[in-house]
């Protein structure tokens, strides 16, 4: 098997290789539920399972971690372009992509079963102590998947230049990229708060998502085939340079314009999973019977609607521009988004219009009474932003397409290098807001006390039933205005970041669909030319 990976390891053409168009794409779904335990639930778990300590420290600890975290933007900053110039410079002889996302998913599994294990086996790693262990095990995960990231998605717009290719390959990578989400956001929103404690929970949520997690990108690395390059592109990325990240979008303004327009796009879709869960708890009680059940089902509803509407991708690209598509879904995410502000927060009196008392002890509470506003209005939003994203992302690989055109160089490691550190700067920015909206609206408290009775109880000091009566007081004080602020600046930002990425991409990137094909045949034309000479080249050189 080992001789087939270096030897017959590429594919001529436009057309996918069947278990290539399979594999790829679909290893995605335990990538991205390995990504969602950390990027979103990281937190969550430092500030509800009780490694931290309570009180001002609580505060302090959490603050630090938010900073430090921030903060660690500023490696992203490095870290993103140095792996870029790395994965386009060295090249094995097993292919340019998927070694770097082996190697990438061997660090990533060993970090993340280490990040959640170590604390569950020694108590001692907790406040100060695990703020330091925490800050550590992040930037060692951070660079670990960098090296897959990279890889996985530099290898998407390298498989095919075809335009019906592209869509169909996004549009199932975007799927299974939300399918994996989804896995992890049910797993994440239930468990926790249930029976046993959330330590216990996170640490086999951990071990199992990061095992999957390298198996099914060492299927990728065995199984999948790259696309032969043409001698020119090989030549143009041995000459790489470090600060190519930076001089690609500035000689390619289309690829800048669109990482801004990911970079809002991922902030906004970002806000309301990381800060949501913390205000289903809130408003409909913590545990997994409770606000948890009401954030799954939610998930349920993400998923459903993004599969659904992104299954309409590729047809909906056959009839109109991608530029109306993102005015479109633009519009349905405004109109969605303000009526859910009217719908789950409570403007109109002490509950939410979407209410109905919760009671753990019957799960089908989530469906009574007027709840089921808030699953429509999830329906629209969600499948909108779904949407949105292939839009982008189309775009995007479009704009790399409009490099090679355009400059003679093509670097899609250090041009995709932007998505990587797009959603790390969204993560980072969506951290320091949910620290700023706790802060602002006094719920810092109410998480506290999450963190405080989570504690208690995996000393053992406190039974299941006082931890969650102890909760649910402190989370009865909140008050109404503190929620109405809440939900002023969680929808209030994330409708100006949807406004923000598409005005970019409306009116700044310039790119249509009749450019596009006329670039990609004459691309086509090129490079097959190119590869063909090489193949004449080589019995010549060979006698």
């Amino acid at each position: 098997m080992g001789n087939s990976v270096l030897k017959n390891n590429t594919f001529h053409g436009d057309k996918v290789p069947r278990l290539t168009k399979i594999l790829f794409p679909w290893s995605g779904i335990f990538r991205d539920a390995c990504y969602a335990l950390i990027g979103t639930f990281l937190i969550q778990y430092a500030i509800t399972s009780g490694v931290l300590d309570t009180g001002d420290a609580f505060t302090k600890q959490y603050g630090v971690i938010t900073v430090a975290m921030m903060i660690a933007l500023l490696w992203d900053g490095i870290n993103d372009p140095i792996m870029g110039f790395i994965l386009e410079k060295c090249h094995f002889k097993a292919g340019k992509f998927r070694p770097w996302i082996e190697i990438g998913a061997i660090g990533n599994a060993v970090v993340v079963m280490l990040m959640f294990l170590i604390p569950f086996i020694f108590p001692a790693v907790h406040g100060w102590g695990y703020v330091a262990f925490m800050i550590v095990m992040y930037i060692l995960w951070d660079t670990c998947f960098t090296m897959n990231d990279i890889g996985y998605w530099s290898m998407l717009p390298a498989l095919t230049n075809d335009a019906k290719e592209r869509a169909k390959l996004t549009t199932q990578t975007a799927i299974a990229a939300s399918a994996g989400t989804f896995l992890m956001n049910i797993l994440m929103f239930v468990l926790p708060g249930g029976k046993g404690s959330a330590k216990a929970v996170y640490m086999f949520a951990g071990l199992g998502v990061a095992a999957f997690f390298l198996a099914s990108q060492t299927l990728v690395f065995f199984l999948c085939k790259e696309k032969a390059r043409n001698a020119e592109q090989e030549e143009i990325s041995e000459k790489s340079s470090i600060l190519d990240l930076f001089r690609v979008v500035k000689k390619n303004k289309q690829l800048l314009f669109a990482a801004i327009g990911m970079l809002l796009y991922y902030l906004g879709s970002f806000i309301l999973t990381g800060i949501g869960l913390n205000y289903f708890y809130i408003v409909y009680g913590y545990g997994g019977g409770k606000g948890g059940l009401v954030a799954t089902f939610i998930s349920v509803i993400y998923v459903l609607a993004t599969i659904v509407a992104q299954a309409f991708y590729p047809m909906l690209a056959k009839r109109i521009s991608k530029k109306k598509i993102l005015t479109i879904m633009t519009a349905i995410i405004l109109v969605s988004y303000i009526a859910f502000f009217f719908i789950a927060f409570p403007i109109f009196g002490d509950k939410p219009v979407a209410w109905f008392e919760p009671d753990a002890n019957n799960m089908f509470w989530i469906f009574g009474g007027t709840m089921s506003l808030l699953y429509v209005l999830a329906f629209l939003f969600f499948g909108a932003a779904g949407i949105f994203y292939l839009a982008v992302l189309v775009m995007f690989q479009d704009a790399i397409d409009y490099g090679e055109w355009s400059t003679g160089e093509r670097k899609e490691s250090i041009c995709f290098a932007w998505r990587p550190l797009d959603v790390k700067l969204a993560s980072g920015l969506n951290r320091g807001l949910q620290f700023l909206v706790f802060l602002i609206t006094g719920t810092s408290a109410a998480i506290d006390a999450i963190s405080k009775y989570e504690g208690q109880y995996n000393a053992g000091v406190i039974s299941e039933a006082a931890r969650d009566a102890g909760i649910a007081s402190t989370l009865g004080e909140v008050s109404r205005q503190s929620l109405i602020i809440f939900g002023s600046i969680v929808i209030g930002v994330i409708i100006l970041v949807f406004i923000g990425s598409w005005v970019v991409l409306r009116f700044c990137y310039k790119l249509d669909e009749q450019k596009v094909q006329e670039i990609v045949t004459e691309l086509n034309a090129k490079n097959e030319a190119a590869i063909e000479a090489q193949e004449a080249a080589a019995p010549a050189e060979a006698q």
